[in-house]
């Protein structure tokens, strides 16, 4: 009997110890695995060495001390001043605040584990904050040194910038900002003395310099500043360009395509691409009809009366392509009507059949980049850009849903509506937006900007209207050059009629000046001949 109860409490204790789990039942019976975990950690870290307490200023003193060791793990360690527990800390060092000037401290501290064992406390140390009468000057070691900053590294991102420095003495740091040297933008101040510091400044512009300056004090009062610095934030990406001008034109029994090559460093070639059905979504979707650095093709494989749609895509020597560009063409059949070329996606459905997260886009949705900054002046629906720089236009990736979709761009010249040019936003390599970019316009004026979102799944089109304000100081090709004179003329013409009269006060004024001259010279020279007569007279006397 008495063995039974043995066994009985040794099954107890175990059930304590140990987890166990029920299989199934099968015909009421049951089977328990039992597993046994082990006993607990009953060993306590051991005790922390070499702590030492420095005073940094009349309201602080740090503590340092070596790490303990423990049969598992050390978790943290309890810090005690004048014996009384005050808190934890991770790591091996800490920095005590608020505390009173003038006053001496004593600290002690302890080791603790994952089972809450806690080892014994260290040798204690002590130190004694600065005095009032210290921190306003006065001599001594540290006291008539000021804060200096050295080491100062800046690793700067899109829209923010990490700056760490050191400090030759233990000081508190403010570090303040801007685009201009006042430093308007902002400025932050740290709550801990030290000689090692770091400050995130977030909220920035890409592409874009700034000026920072930094203001120490040390814990006896001295003061510092460091020298204006600046940096720059990382610029937005612009991927390849696109090829330009892009067009299908319909002939007897062929379809014409022609373009132009992108002037960019990275250009190595072109690849045209053949739709079935519809526009090819990427250089690799249908049928590849050219490779190389021509900038025309002539498509005869073509049937009467059917539609064919192109892409184009650039690609650098690395093998990466660009969003690409569309078009699309049909030979009319022998004595057909006409009919005015279709945009791209005119045979779809209209929202609402499309998802919500992409009905509720809106033109501001849009960022729109040149020279890795995004461009901020949009008058109501339309944004002003440099017609002679590139332009890359990109979506976040995260205001569009996880459905297949194609996002379309289509500009209208601004002197010729029947000039269309449609490029697509592909997701970027980073898979943070969809963008492409495009070479300069080479014409100015106000472009319409049409945005179609396709969104398959739901077979519903999403547009989004709005205008593109390309200005005047671009290269004019072709006979564009009179429309953009006449638009840069109307756009500019009260600076020019401010500018021309001020060239005619300059005219008038040089030709009063010349007048005045001219007339002064027939006196000077019958003065010189009055005196030359008075000479002569004298001589014959």
């Amino acid at each position: 009997m008495s063995l039974l109860k043995t066994i009985a409490s040794a099954v107890i204790i175990s059930l304590v110890f140990c987890s166990f789990t029920i299989a199934n039942a099968v015909e009421d019976q049951f089977e328990i695995n039992l597993t046994v975990t082990g006993s607990s950690d009953v060993t306590a870290p051991s005790t922390p060495t070499g702590l030492s307490a420095t005073a940094v200023s009349t309201s602080q003193i740090d503590l340092s001390w070596t790490a303990s060791t423990d049969n598992v793990a050390v978790t943290g360690y309890r810090i005690y001043r004048d014996s009384v527990f005050i808190t934890t800390s991770a790591g091996t060092t800490y920095s005590d605040t608020g505390l009173s000037s003038n006053t001496t401290y004593s600290y002690a501290v302890s080791a603790t584990d994952a089972a809450s064992n806690e080892s014994s406390q260290s040798s204690s140390a002590s130190a004694t904050t600065f005095s009032e009468s210290a921190s306003s000057g006065g001599g001594g070691s540290g006291q008539s040194v000021a804060p200096y900053a050295y080491d100062i590294v800046i690793v700067p991102a899109l829209d923010s910038a990490v700056i760490s420095w050191k400090t030759n003495q233990p000081a508190l740091s403010t570090l303040s900002w801007g685009v201009t040297s006042n430093l308007e933008m902002g400025s932050m101040t740290e709550t801990l003395y030290g000689t090692e510091h770091s400050a995130t400044i977030s909220g920035l512009s890409p592409a874009t310099v700034y000026l920072f300056s930094i203001y120490m004090v040390s814990g006896y009062g001295r003061a510092g500043v460091s020298p204006i610095n600046s940096f720059q934030t990382l610029s937005l990406a612009e991927y390849l360009p696109n090829p330009t001008n892009f067009v299908a034109v319909p002939k007897d029994s062929s379809i014409a395509l022609n373009w132009n090559n992108p002037i960019d460093p990275r250009f190595d070639e072109v690849r045209l691409v053949r739709g079935e059905g519809f526009y090819p979504s990427d250089p690799n979707d249908g049928e590849v009809l050219y490779e190389g650095s021509a900038e025309d093709f002539e498509d005869e494989n073509v049937v009467i009366g059917e539609r064919y749609y192109y892409a184009l895509f650039a690609k650098d020597g690395a093998g990466t392509y660009s969003s690409g560009v569309l078009a699309s063409a049909r030979i009319p059949v022998k004595g057909e009507t006409p009919q005015p070329e279709e945009g791209v996606f005119d045979g779809l459905p209209k929202a609402p059949g499309v998802h919500p997260e992409i009905e509720k886009l809106a033109f501001l949705d849009f960022d729109f980049i040149q020279e890795g900054k995004r461009i901020t002046s949009f008058t109501g629906g339309g944004v002003a850009i440099d017609g002679g720089k590139n332009l890359t236009v990109s979506l976040d990736y995260s205001k569009v849903p996880e459905v297949l979709k194609s996002v379309v761009i289509t500009l209208v010249h601004p002197a010729d509506s029947s000039k269309t040019f449609s490029f697509l936003l592909r997701v970027n390599p980073e898979k943070t937006a969809y963008s492409a970019t495009i070479g300069p316009l080479g014409d100015s004026g106000k472009y319409g900007l049409r945005i179609a979102i396709v969104d398959y799944k739901n077979r519903g089109l999403k547009e989004i209207v709005g205008d593109l304000f390309a200005s005047a100081g671009v290269l004019y090709t072709g006979d564009s050059w009179r429309n953009a004179l006449v638009l840069f003329i109307t756009e500019h013409f009260i600076n020019i009629l401010l500018l021309l009269i001020l060239l005619a006060l300059l005219i008038k004024a040089f030709l009063l000046t010349a007048d005045k001259k001219k007339r002064q010279e027939p006196e000077g020279k019958k003065n010189l001949d009055s005196s030359k007569v008075l000479e002569s007279s004298e001589v014959d006397v």
